[in-house]
């Protein structure tokens, strides 16, 4: 078993799909308008599907209320690079580039449209 994508169910499309096509620069590999959107990231996808269709499959209401229970991690090359990048873009950053040595990484956070967690990270060099 491997994960093939991971799925946000959204009230509108638009909005998490113009950012990580134009802001985060993320490869759009399907694109439903108004209803889908999938985007190539790193050997798996990020979707974006309405929640209300989502709803209508699983017969019952399905809400979309952004949670503390996810963060989308994003490996990149250069954590503080990037995290200028999207500053300079004007996506809101809730933490600076910063070391994380208990995980071996160096982390940046923002926060796309929907206020959903991203976390640009890379690892830091290891010790010799």
């Amino acid at each position: 078993m491997s994960l093939s994508h991971l799925r946000f169910l959204v009230a509108d499309v638009g909005p998490p799909t113009a950012f990580y096509r134009e802001v985060i620069g993320l490869r759009q590999v399907v694109d439903v308008p108004g209803t889908y959107a999938e985007f190539e990231a790193g050997g798996s996808r990020l979707a974006f599907y309405r929640a209300d269709l989502m709803g209508q499959v699983l017969g019952q209401p399905v809400g979309t209320t952004i949670g503390d229970s996810l963060v989308l991690c994003l490996r990149v090359a250069d954590v503080d690079a990037e995290a200028a990048r999207l500053a300079a873009r004007g996506v809101r950053q809730l933490t600076g580039p910063h070391d994380q040595s208990a995980w071996s990484q160096r982390v940046a956070h923002f926060a796309d449209p929907g206020g959903r967690t991203i976390e640009l990270w890379s690892p830091l060099p290891r010790s010799r």
